[in-house]
């Protein structure tokens, strides 16, 4: 049986800050997976009524960005930007496996064959929620 506890918190006002901050550059890091993706769709992506494949090369295809690639390239992110390294690695992580399940949704069709919209960008300040899977979390103890 998996459990989930989901806390109410009352934040200071430092903590208040902090959260607001991690927020945005998970929104941030939300959007960039996201338009690698489409990106990656847009360039794969070819119309056959355009040109013939033989006489027109398409060049080399790029890998799929799905989650395992883009958690691979977050110790890359926090190295390229330091601000990323107070977030947890986890709270990344379950940010791009939210990313991962509304792309998948948008791709693959359920048992009835319906399919949920293209997972769109965020706006600032839509980004409402975080989560942590260890229980045992600085954050959540102090």
């Amino acid at each position: 049986m998996i459990v989930s506890y989901y806390y109410k918190i009352k934040p200071t006002q430092e903590q208040i800050t902090k959260i607001d901050n991690w927020l945005e550059l998970l929104r941030r890091h939300y959007n960039y997976g996201v338009g690698q993706r489409l990106d990656w769709l847009n360039r794969t992506r070819c119309q056959i009524d355009r040109f013939s494949l033989i006489s027109c090369p398409i060049g080399e295809i790029p890998g799929q960005p799905n989650y395992h690639y883009q958690s691979a390239q977050l110790k890359q992110t926090k190295k390229l930007f330091p601000e990323y390294k107070e977030i947890y690695f986890e709270v990344q992580q379950n940010n791009l496996r939210r990313l991962d399940k509304s792309w998948q949704r948008w791709l693959i069709p359920d048992k009835t064959g319906k399919r949920f919209g293209r997972p769109r960008f965020k706006k600032s300040g839509k980004l409402r929620s975080l989560s942590f899977s260890r229980v045992n979390h600085p954050l959540i103890s102090s």
